[in-house]
Order: structure tokens, then C-alpha cells, then sequence
């Protein structure tokens, strides 16, 4: 039976819980996919200040920001703190592009148990 957009089809309580977890996700895909966004800025960033201190000599004192304070270290340990926090930045990047996959294949098994019973009526695509 093909569907037209007079049909009613009746939303049951199962057809609403998986149009809920569907936004859920979609939220979900969306901010993983803003801080993975967040990460690579942060990683160019940090390249180009390491690429900056290659100009320095290794006992400068540079400020070095320690969470929402600075700090004053050589130049050496701040090559080295830097090495620290892109090693994290990668691990965190890669942990939140499996979690994306997922969350996209969750998506789209919901999308296609939806549109199989609602067919046009329902627009689960982003704009």
C-alpha cells in the first residue's frame, strides 16, 4: 500500500519512543560532532604554537596555560606538556569518532523502521 500525505497513520506509543530516541541521537551526532570539530581546531592550534617555540631557546620562561591560569615554564617543558595534551586531544578525537559511527548506525536503523511505517509524512533528514 503506498502512502499519500492524506493518509493518517496513527502514531503508537513505540512510534514515539523511537522518534525520541531518534532526536536524542541526532542531538547526540550532532555535539560529538562539534567537539570533534572543537578538537582539530585545538590541535592546529597547538602545531602552530609548538612551531613557534622552535624559534626560542630552551630556558625561556613562556606563560603556558594550566586550565584557566598561566603558568611560567621553560620552553622545553612546554614542548613537552604540549606533546601531552595533543596525545590526549587524539585519544579523545578518535574515542568520539567511534561513538559517532555508532550513534550513526543506531540512526539509521531507526530511520528506516520509521520511514518503512510513515513514509513521506515524517522528515528525519537534516536540512
Amino acid at each position: 500500500m503506498k502512502f499519500t500525505s492524506t493518509d493518517n497513520i496513527e502514531v503508537d506509543r513505540q512510534d514515539q519512543q523511537k522518534i525520541n530516541s531518534f532526536s536524542r541521537l541526532n542531538m547526540q551526532y550532532h555535539e560529538l560532532i562539534r567537539l570533534n570539530q572543537a578538537r582539530k581546531d585545538e590541535l592546529v592550534r597547538l602545531s602552530d604554537g609548538k612551531d613557534e617555540m622552535e624559534l626560542m631557546d630552551d630556558d625561556e620562561k613562556i606563560p603556558y596555560k594550566f586550565g584557566d591560569s598561566f603558568i611560567r615554564v621553560n620552553v622545553e617543558k612546554a614542548r613537552t606538556l604540549i606533546d601531552e595534551q595533543v596525545i590526549q586531544i587524539k585519544k579523545q578525537f578518535e574515542e568520539d569518532t567511534k561513538k559517532i559511527e555508532e550513534t550513526l548506525k543506531s540512526m539509521n536503523n531507526l530511520k528506516a523502521k520509521l520511514y518503512a511505517k510513515f513514509g513521506s509524512q515524517i522528515n528525519l533528514d537534516d536540512e
